[in-house]
């Protein structure tokens, strides 16, 4: 996000409001109160703005007329009103703003952080919009857009599969109903064959209400359904925001369940999973695998003498400097209390020993913690499996024979 453009007349609103956009996303906030002086700021700082949030009634533009002025320079852009008529909300939401905001609700804040944030997350998200009508693709297109999607397009059936095959990443599909070849819920059952509700979210779309249409993209896999003979521009925007909050939770209790709480490190049930699986990759292609245990030395001693939340703090800083050094196919893993375990695919035995020799160096002379403004270090010894197994439970006991030589030969060294 780039500079914010802040255009609010209340005093007390526009503070509560800066304070909080700097705060929480670390970017400067520029607060104009009339739409001369928001003129005169978009003409010196032509293109620095990435989001505006605008009240709709200004002492010289209380009719909305600052929204065509900002949304014109192409500037995302949430309103600002106390006035919820529907003649007000139909004009602002023609505007093709983001979104409106509540000024007297007490949650408006809050409403604002999180669209921003949503906002933020959409740049990252794809979606597909099926359709033969050019019409309707550019109609969904443009308000997809507008939250900042990035947006595919396909015209029927068969070219929308052949898009979800090649871009895999595709969040959410919005389909139309009437297109010739394949209809929308056959479209819907084609996308479940191979896209489960978990991963990807479907919206279908009809030109109007035709008998049970609408249970039928239910249950031919869609996730929501829309009418478009009272289509309602708000109302899309709160259906694909479910839909993408819905996967978004899904994806933080599926991480969550393969995932360490305290490094955020894979845990041992991923360990196993992945690790068996590219165990067999490897096996399958004749490359090489090593399979590393690694230990903190004298862990205990650092519990009992600084306390458990220092010796929290030391588990942390190793784990972030086995992820500063992890391979992009590397899998590493917290497996026991201050015990860990990685899998690397490499190219030689000798390149392995010592990579994993500097990364024990690495340990031995970067401060694990801080305490009392003085820095905690500690060692670790590391047990080394290059013979790839019959299973992953195979190379793991043997790299765990060799770091307990390790911790018998006197600790903070390599065993292989």
């Amino acid at each position: 996000m780039r500079q914010v453009l802040l255009v609010e007349d209340s005093k007390m609103f526009g503070r509560l409001v800066k304070s909080r956009i700097e705060k929480t996303f670390d970017v400067p906030v520029f607060w104009t109160k009339t739409l001369a002086e928001t003129e005169k700021i978009l003409a010196m700082a032509k293109g620095h703005f990435s989001l505006a949030l605008l009240d709709f009634s200004l002492p010289d533009a209380p009719n909305g007329e600052i929204i065509d002025r900002v949304v014109g320079e192409g500037i995302t852009t949430f309103v600002f009103t106390a006035d919820l008529t529907e003649e007000v909300r139909n004009l602002v939401w023609s505007k093709k703003v983001a979104d409106y905001i509540l000024k007297e609700d007490s949650n408006s804040l809050d409403y604002i952080v999180a669209a921003i944030r949503q906002l933020g997350d959409n740049q990252d998200s794809l979606v597909l919009v099926v359709g033969d009508s050019a019409r309707y693709r550019t109609l969904v297109s443009e308000l997809l857009y507008i939250r900042k999607f990035r947006v595919l397009n396909a015209t029927d059936g068969k070219s929308a599969m052949a898009i979800l095959e090649q871009y895999p990443e595709i969040k959410l599909v919005v389909t139309d109903y009437h297109m010739s070849g394949m209809d929308g819920c056959s479209l819907c059952q084609k996308i479940r064959e191979k896209y489960k509700q978990d991963r990807l979210a479907i919206i279908g779309f009809s030109s109007k209400n035709e008998g049970n249409i609408g249970a039928r993209f239910i249950k031919s896999g869609a996730n929501d359904f829309i009418i478009q003979q009272s289509f309602l521009v708000e109302e899309f925007y709160c259906r694909v925001n479910h839909c993408m909050e819905n996967l978004s939770l899904i994806d933080k209790i599926r991480d969550g369940a393969i995932r360490d709480f305290l490094t955020g490190l894979h845990n041992r049930r991923y360990f196993f999973d992945a690790g068996t699986e590219l165990l067999g990759h490897v096996q399958k292609h004749g490359e090489l695998l090593a399979c590393i245990m690694l230990d903190i030395d004298f862990f205990k001693k650092v519990n009992d003498t600084y306390g458990h939340d220092v010796g929290d703090m030391v588990i942390k800083s190793i784990a972030r400097t086995l992820c500063d050094n992890a391979g992009d196919r590397d899998i590493v893993a917290r497996i026991g209390g201050e015990e860990f375990c990685i899998l690397t695919p490499h190219g030689n035995r000798q390149e392995v020993i010592d990579r994993f020799e500097k990364l024990r160096r690495q340990i031995e002379t970067t401060p694990a913690a801080i305490v009392e403004d003085k820095p905690l270090f500690v060692t670790s010894s590391f047990g080394i499996c290059t013979a790839i197994g019959d299973n992953l439970e195979s190379m793991m006991k043997i790299a765990d024979e060799y770091l307990y030589k390790a911790k018998n030969g006197g600790r903070n060294r390599v065993q292989f």
